[in-house]
């Protein structure tokens, strides 16, 4: 076996031999052969630039005898740093920029970052990178063959319509233009002219797509910032008014210490706010960052023509650090929404998924539940069930404890008097959950009519009360009224269960859970 593996061996080295052997042979200058093998090598097309008598860059082409290309190759046109620009403009299907290009430079005499800004606007932010795209590709640019010395096939490469027209100034004063025309067939590139000349050079598409760029694309897609901190990302009122809203909404901070709901709803009735519903709006406030800049500087005719003049929705948010006003269009047929700051000059698009509270109502902020307090601030229970009236004392007690690690703890306990009988805290949990948890159907203002056939009131450890009554509506619904309003239509299958419910909690037995 081992000297089969040793035959192999030398099998396989004898190959390598010969194969380098033969390559070899095959590069070497053949007898009598004196070329170079550097002579393979593309050395590019023969070419001058130079600058005339305006400053301007210029390229030629040289030509034999008769006029030919004898190596039509690559090339470089130009060949600057972005920190040599001055200025550029550029004119392209979407209207004309103007970019300033300064590069200072530190007491030590060192290059600072470049800044760019956009003349006109220079109070405005610029959108990251686009300025310096832009740069880039006015500073250098190499070409990878020549169409036409003439400009013969001028029409067919696009240049009856360019897509850009861009002239450069540089900091020793002088400058280049670039004439943009048509992609080549295939993606092999797009047409270029340089200079004054009617040659035409093909270059790489990624090196002149910049030059595409609207005015719009230019601006900063960031409509407002981010708290920055944990402490100035509460809000401490949120106002939403406008066409949609034909009463302002306003939205407040949950400090009451009596329900669940971390957000109030203050105007235009005093509500418990769905937790799902408020969370959305006001995560959709700062930190706002669009699709597009559709429009800047808008005129009053504008404005009107992008449904800001009248808003369909006008929102304003209080934080510890500023106050947000906004404004928004109604979603259109794709759900894009117009967006600008109120008073602001640059108009953004977003998708009216990423503005919930754009499509939001009283109806849909408002809580699903009827009402949904905790039990630990409650201290009285009174329930009517149309023909008995049942009052629950609730006791809790906190009490803490510390274990042999010298961790604490805090244990919350319960106690539940009907009279003088104390009822198991077990059993009242199940009951008191089901009666809080009652789930509205819609959220309606109509009146109630009759007796109520069920009333719940929850007296507080602060000596507040709310008071919830459901009367008999139209078919199978109960309407729900706290405090005297109505806040809504459930179906009668729970609550009627509860009329029962409360008698059997009442004896001390135990009651079966809704599931809701």
């Amino acid at each position: 076996m081992k000297k089969n593996v040793k035959l192999l061996i030398i099998i396989a080295a004898a190959a390598v031999v010969l194969v380098g052997v033969m390559l070899l042979l095959i590069f070497l200058p053949k007898s009598g052969d004196n070329a170079d093998p550097m002579d393979s090598i593309d050395p590019g097309i023969d070419m001058s630039t130079s600058v005339d008598g305006n400053g301007m860059h210029q390229a030629t082409i040289k030509t034999n005898d008769k006029g030919e290309i004898e190596n039509n190759s690559y090339g470089t046109l130009i060949d600057y740093v972005p920190a040599k620009i001055s200025t550029i403009n550029v004119e392209n299907t979407s209207g004309t920029l103007d970019i300033k290009s300064e590069t200072p430079v530190d007491d030590n005499g060192k290059t600072e970052k470049t800044i760019y800004t956009l003349v006109g606007f220079e109070d405005f932010d610029l959108q990251t990178g686009y300025a310096d795209a832009i740069a880039n590709d006015a500073a250098a640019l190499d070409f990878s063959k020549v169409i036409s010395l003439d400009g013969a096939k001028a029409s067919e490469c696009g240049f009856d319509n360019p897509k850009a027209t861009v002239l450069v100034t540089y900091t020793d004063n002088t400058k280049a233009k670039f004439i943009v025309g048509g992609d080549a067939p295939s993606s092999a590139g797009t047409y270029v002219k340089f200079g004054t000349s009617d040659t035409i050079y093909l270059v790489a598409s990624d090196a002149v797509d910049s030059f595409s760029y609207s005015l719009t694309d230019m601006f900063s897609k960031a409509i407002n910032d981010a708290a920055s901190d944990t402490d100035n990302s509460q809000f401490s009122k949120i106002t939403l008014s406008g066409k949609n809203f034909p009463q302002a909404v306003v939205l407040e901070p949950n400090n009451d210490g009596k329900n669940s709901a971390a957000t109030v709803i203050t105007s235009p009735n005093k509500a418990y706010a769905s937790e799902d519903a408020s969370s959305k709006v006001s995560g959709a406030i700062r930190g706002l960052y669009a699709e597009s800049v559709k429009m800047v500087k808008p005129s009053d005719a504008q404005l009107k023509e992008l449904g800001l003049a009248d808003p369909y929705v006008t929102l304003e948010a209080v934080y510890p650090d500023t106050t947000i006003n906004l404004i928004a269009s109604q979603p259109d047929g794709s759900g894009k929404v117009n967006i600008m700051e109120k008073g602001g000059k640059v108009v953004y698009t977003m998708a009216s998924a990423n503005l919930p509270w754009v499509d939001m109502s009283y109806e849909k902020l408002s809580s699903e539940y009827v009402l949904h307090p905790l039990m630990t601030a409650v201290s009285t229970l009174t329930v009517n069930n149309g023909s008995d009236t049942y009052t629950f004392d609730i006791g809790t007690k906190e009490t803490a404890t510390t274990n042999d690690d010298g961790e604490e703890s805090t244990t919350t306990t319960t106690s539940v008097m009907y009279g003088d009988s104390e009822i198991n805290s077990s059993y009242f949990s199940t009951f008191f959950q089901n009666l809080t948890l009652l789930k509205k159907s819609d959220t309606s203002s109509d009146k109630p009519s009759g007796k109520a056939v069920f009333t719940a009131e929850y007296k507080y450890t602060d000596g507040s009360t709310d008071t919830v009554k459901f009367y008999d509506a139209d078919g199978n619904k109960y309407l729900a009224e706290v405090n005297g309003i109505s806040v809504g239509h459930l179906y009668k299958t729970n609550p009627s269960k509860l009329i029962e419910q409360v008698k059997t909690v009442a004896n001390n037995k135990e009651v079966s859970d809704f599931a809701i």
